[in-house]
């Protein structure tokens, strides 16, 4: 019967044998009754990984010492990746952190936004800013799947899902580059479920305002944001009026462009956004938040109107934007909730956000009778359901937005 094939990585039997120096200065084997010997050499053979059996051998003044040097020489011979990888099985979470966030960084594929939100997580839950987490100290190794769901679970009572929602995914990136360095063979992330929020808070996040505008309450608020002086001076009213028109994301309003209206048809394109880099001014982000952010949308003819009436008066600015700050500026869109914000506690709604807006167009447009594919495109959204992603166009321009809205 034939001898197993080794495995790849995998090494046979070592054998020790004693060495003595010859008149020549050549080792020969030490034959039987030699009390001293020069040296010892241990040898094996090893499966590398290209699949060939070699032999391997190493020296040492010992025969346990030569064995060692063997031994060692075997597991970094058949480890090649570990040997020069960042990230091994004995890094800590919080220095293998540090390598994720310099690849994140040389790769530039996430945008501006979803990079500060991942590195915040990071930062504040992950690692630990003022005191470190139950992760933070922990090997790469000795992250289990029990782990790391009593670590999300612990976010999520002190923090809530959303939090929770985003440390997962931030932990399964840096455990997959810990899998790609080869410090651990399996994502431990990957084997749990979603983080999903007990009923009673869905119902009380409901309660607590994650619901639409009524007409009248959103009359209201762009009526205050009309005629309140602080509101008047930050320029929020036609970039409110924006907002409820359109549903667009408020970096996107930030940042439309004049070019990207067609007033005289009514329409809008969307897609860019404002984002505001750590330790950097706002800037255009040309490709959206999602691939089907660019979309074109129909105005309103109320909407079409007052942005006739803004263009007459604007001031140019260097980026052509339709809603610059009051200095001329681009807007920061975080900046510009806040102040959406005030206004919306002086108007007694302090239970609503700036994208309470969004909701509320995707609200009347399915009480319009809009389809889930007119209002995904709206929006911006990937995908109502998969039948609609594959069957229906998203070059539709949503005719039901304009009676609606």
């Amino acid at each position: 019967m034939a001898r197993p094939r080794m495995a790849l990585g995998e090494w046979g039997s070592v054998s020790v044998t004693g060495q003595v120096r010859g008149a020549d200065g050549r080792f020969r084997s030490a034959g039987e009754g030699v009390r001293k010997v020069d040296r010892w050499r241990a040898r094996g053979k090893v499966r590398d990984l290209d699949g060939v059996v070699r032999d391997v051998e190493r020296y040492g003044t010992t025969r346990a010492g030569a064995r060692r040097e063997l031994e060692s020489a075997l597991r970094e011979r058949v480890t090649p990746a570990a040997a020069d990888a960042a990230i091994g099985g004995d890094t800590l979470v919080k220095d293998a952190a540090e390598v994720w966030r310099a690849e994140i960084d040389a790769d530039g594929r996430l945008s501006a936004n979803t990079r500060k939100v991942y590195l915040n997580a990071l930062a504040l839950h992950i690692i630990g800013r003022d005191t470190p987490s139950p992760l933070a100290n922990l090997a790469i190794r000795e992250v289990k799947v029990s782990t790391v769901e009593r670590f999300l679970r612990r976010v999520s009572s002190e923090s809530g899902p959303s939090a929770a929602k985003m440390c997962r995914s931030v932990l399964r990136a840096l455990l997959d580059l810990a899998v790609k360095h080869d410090a651990i063979a399996h994502n431990p992330v990957r084997s749990l479920g979603k983080v999903v929020a007990p009923a009673r808070d869905r119902r009380e996040s409901v309660r607590d305002g994650q619901r639409a505008f009524t007409r009248e309450e959103r009359d209201a608020v762009l009526a205050l944001a009309d005629s309140q002086p602080r509101a008047v001076s930050r320029d929020l009213g036609d970039l409110l009026a924006f907002l409820a028109g359109t549903g667009a994301r408020i970096g996107e309003a930030c940042a439309v462009r004049w070019s990207a209206l067609n007033l005289a048809e009514g329409t809008a394109q969307l897609g860019p956004t404002v984002v505001a880099p750590k330790g950097k001014g706002p800037v255009i982000q040309e490709v959206g938040k999602t691939k089907a952010a660019a979309r074109v949308v129909r105005l309103s003819e109320w909407l079409t109107a007052r942005l006739l009436d803004r263009q007459v008066g604007a001031y140019p600015n260097e980026w052509d934007v339709v809603f610059p700050s009051p200095l001329a500026k681009l807007r920061d869109p975080s900046n510009t909730s806040k102040h959406v914000r005030a206004l919306l506690d002086d108007a007694g709604m302090q239970w609503a956000t700036s994208h309470t807006f969004r909701k509320t167009v995707a609200t009347w447009l399915d009480a319009a009778g809009a389809s889930g594919r007119e209002t995904a495109n709206q929006l911006g959204h990937a995908r109502p359901s998969m039948t609609q992603d594959v069957y229906m166009s998203r070059r539709t321009i949503t005719e039901h937005a304009a009676t609606a809205l």
